[in-house]
């Protein structure tokens, strides 16, 4: 991969969570971690019943340049399943959950971020 490939604003954001009275961790909001240069690389879609109503899903793979991953997250690691990334075409923003995150090309090259996107 050519680092000229890497063409599109993508913005990795990560949950902010409190706990209610119950013990259960609820997301109050999302806060913006790092934007960076990505390729998009579509993966088609598909339609299925979820908890009885239709759902489409359009999966699609982000490449970016590996993260410095000693100052991801002030010394955590590297974008994880709790993260997601906003991706903002034509003017609709929409956002992506990680499925997975490879390292490609050698560990210091680039991060393949495997997401998907319900409606």
């Amino acid at each position: 991969m050519l680092i000229g490939e890497l063409d599109r604003r993508i913005i990795i954001e990560q949950p902010t969570v409190s706990i209610n009275n119950y013990g259960e961790v609820a997301i109050d909001s999302w806060i913006e971690v790092r934007t960076v240069w990505a390729k998009v690389e579509w993966k088609g879609g598909s339609e299925g019943e979820d908890s009885d109503k239709i759902t489409a899903t359009t999966k699609v793979n982000f490449y970016i340049r590996n993260l410095d991953l000693d100052s991801f997250l002030n010394g955590s690691a590297a974008p994880t399943m709790a993260h997601r990334i906003k991706f903002t075409s034509e003017g609709v923003a929409k956002y992506y959950y990680l499925h997975n995150v490879e390292q490609i090309e050698g560990r210091e090259s680039f991060l393949k971020i495997i997401t998907e996107e319900k409606d």
